[in-house]
């Protein structure tokens, strides 16, 4: 028998809030964090709309090790640990990496002909990067990983985080992501035509592309008997996940949702749960017309008769799409769901599309939640989803 994984601590930071209780007020709210790109100069992009998350001055000169600690900080303290264990692993979702400091670099090269004076400033390139400096501020000397699979990188990295566990590799880990906007990513998006000029419209008939957002979240989790032995409070109990390929498309998905579907259903399987015992979908809903249409139709598929019963939210229209971040924020909004017993809306829909054949709240929900399945769809069709369990 697999051994319990309890999520002990959480950490958040994003473009509608700088710490877990003013996030979870956004989207309880339905706030937008949608603004103007000022990070760089936008050019000629076809959109500037982006999701921007504040950080505090003083940080590490790479945006995404500034905003992987202020997460990480946030979850270790809500699990009452002033650092990792020794044997504590590292699990993150990367992204960018240290890309915005270097497309800096090379816009002043440009410019003066001159190189840095010190090269050693390109170390935080590498994505792998910020889990060193979590690992040199927080410790824990255990397993350490990036997971690099695009838009579902953080919810392989939670998956990951809890083979550790389940293998008796380590009992504790700080799993999550950081990522944060660069020119590449705003401008490829762009270059792709799936960024939206206006709003974000998750499951809308009127939805015409994602936002680009940035932001980092943390889940502390540790096997039941650690935190049973320090007198831990649980939070939630992460039960299981899924993975799969569709094997498509490098940019679209399966129009079916073969692939979402299948990571569904094995997240449900190695929890030894059921559709019928989902409560709550949080959706990977980018608001680009592909991406929902074969999405809603896994979903559908999943729930069979409940599918109209079963509320369905993504949070993008809040947060933006956080790209190897997203995964790891939406799994912190599924835990506080099931904290607070309460669904939040689904930011931005205004009249869902006819062919999302689900019940997708557009204000706050109270109601009783027992299982909450977070999805995330990637490019090169790269599924995952896992299963977080009230804890009792």
């Amino acid at each position: 028998m697999r051994p319990a994984i309890w999520v002990t601590g959480l950490g958040v930071t994003c473009a509608v809030g700088r710490d877990v209780p003013s996030f979870w007020a956004a989207l309880l709210s339905g706030a937008s964090g949608a603004t103007r790109l000022t990070r760089f100069e936008p050019g000629n992009l076809r959109s500037s709309l982006v999701a921007e998350a504040g950080l505090s001055e003083g940080g590490p000169p790479n945006r995404v090790d500034g905003l992987a600690l202020a997460a990480a900080a946030e979850a270790l303290d809500m699990a009452g640990l002033a650092a990792l264990p020794e044997e504590g692993g590292i699990a993150m979702g990367g992204g960018v990496g240290g890309l915005p400091e270097s497309e800096e670099a090379l816009d002043r090269y440009r410019r003066s002909g001159r190189l840095a004076p010190n090269l050693r400033g390109f170390l935080g390139h590498l994505p792998a990067h910020t889990a060193d400096v979590l690992a040199a501020a927080f410790g824990g000397h255990g397993p350490r990983v990036t997971v690099s699979n695009a838009c579902s990188s953080s919810t392989a990295a939670l998956a990951q985080a809890a083979l550790w566990i389940e293998g008796g590799e380590t009992d504790c880990v700080l799993a999550g992501a950081s990522d944060a906007l660069s020119r590449l990513t705003v401008g490829g998006f762009n270059c792709l035509r799936l960024v939206s000029e206006t709003a974000v419209r998750p499951f809308d008939r009127g939805r015409n592309g994602m936002m680009v957002g940035e932001g980092a979240a943390f889940l502390m989790l540790e096997s039941e008997e650690r935190a049973r032995a320090r007198a831990a409070r649980p939070l939630a109990v992460l039960r299981g996940f899924g993975l799969s390929v569709d094997a498509h498309h490098p940019t679209a998905p399966e129009p079916r949702g073969r692939g979402a579907l299948a990571a569904m259903v094995r997240a449900l399987e190695r929890a030894c749960s059921t559709p019928g015992e989902v409560d709550h979908v949080s959706a990977h809903g980018t608001g680009t017309p592909s991406n929902d249409r074969a999405e809603a139709r896994a979903i559908a598929d999943l729930l069979g008769e409940r599918r109209l019963e079963v509320p369905v939210v993504s949070i993008k229209g809040a947060v933006g799409h956080c790209l190897g971040a997203a995964g790891a924020i939406e799994a912190v909004a599924s835990v506080l769901a099931l904290i607070h017993q309460t669904v939040p809306p689904c930011t931005g829909l205004l009249d869902q599309d006819p062919e999302a054949d689900l019940f997708i709240p557009r204000e706050a929900l109270p109601m009783g939640l027992r299982n909450v399945l977070s999805v995330n769809l990637a490019f090169g069709g790269n599924n995952a989803a896992v299963l977080f369990g009230r804890a009792t």
